[in-house]
């Protein structure tokens, strides 16, 4: 195999796929409906934030010089939704109904390869709602690490005025680190911008990762068509310029790279 991932069968070209036509432009391979067991040989965030997963498509080859891979993974997930309520007179008290069943969110994301490994940061959103803009003033406030409590948060938008607010949890190797790599007005900047994604009417909230070798980049939504892909990309080298030189000397690189499978080894098929 030379410098691409190997194994997986390539489906053959589909009349007026732009997919397909973007991957044979650009000497990528393509494939769909792959086995959602490739996913065992790409750790954490955020492959692995949910149990039930599937990946429809999936596009591997290189991107500015270094190994790429984008892949749309599908997450199946159990819900509970309130329907109503009424009063009940057997009861004596206001009875609350609900629906429960199973719904599918779509993760559409990038992978760049670095040529040297980086310590672990994580931005993804906060679980929990938290009121004023923490900022910089969040750096160093908490002992969070990659693996715990968030060193850093960041507040997007007024949740007050806007349903879509929601706050960016940042944790990574220390909070020198950290502080180094985000800022409130980088990310205020990386959320903006997203909103020209794939050329569509959607606001996603980007997320991305270092991890060893790995720059991650993942939003919530469809790969709609090749300019969604394009735009990963774009992002996921754009955030490379965010990483400190000291990143890459700092041994906790070499560490978190040791999970890691280069891409040019994953297999991508179950055999």
């Amino acid at each position: 195999m030379q410098g691409q991932p190997h194994s997986q069968p390539i489906q053959p070209p589909m009349v007026g796929d732009p997919f397909q036509q973007w991957a044979a432009q650009r000497g990528w391979r393509i494939a769909r409906d792959v086995p959602e067991g490739v996913l065992n040989q790409l750790s954490g965030s955020p492959f692995h934030d949910y149990k039930q997963r599937a990946i429809p498509l999936l596009l591997a080859g290189f991107y500015e010089g270094m190994p790429a891979l984008v892949v749309q993974i599908a997450n199946s997930y159990k819900y509970t939704a309130t329907t109503g309520s009424y009063f009940s007179t057997t009861t004596d008290r206001q009875v609350t109904t609900s629906k429960s069943g199973t719904a599918t969110s779509m993760t559409s994301v990038a992978v760049l390869e670095l040529p040297s490994p980086v310590p672990e940061l994580l931005v993804h959103q906060r679980s929990e709602k938290q009121g004023g803009l923490l900022g910089l003033l969040g750096f160093g406030r908490s002992k969070g690490n990659s693996q715990g409590e968030p060193i850093a948060t960041v507040q997007i938008g007024d949740p007050s005025r806007s349903t879509d607010a929601f706050t960016y949890s940042i944790s990574g190797a220390s909070p020198e680190y950290v502080q180094a790599v985000v800022t409130p007005e980088r990310l205020h900047w990386l959320y903006q911008s997203f909103a020209t994604y794939a050329g569509k009417d959607v606001q996603p909230r980007p997320y991305f990762r270092f991890s060893g070798r790995k720059v991650m980049c993942w939003v919530g939504e469809w790969l709609f068509n090749p300019r969604a892909i394009d735009d990963l990309l774009g992002w996921a080298n754009l955030l490379t310029g965010w990483i400190p030189p000291a990143a890459f000397q700092d041994p906790a690189g070499t560490e978190a790279d040791r999970q890691h499978i280069p891409l040019q080894q994953l297999q991508l098929s179950s055999s």
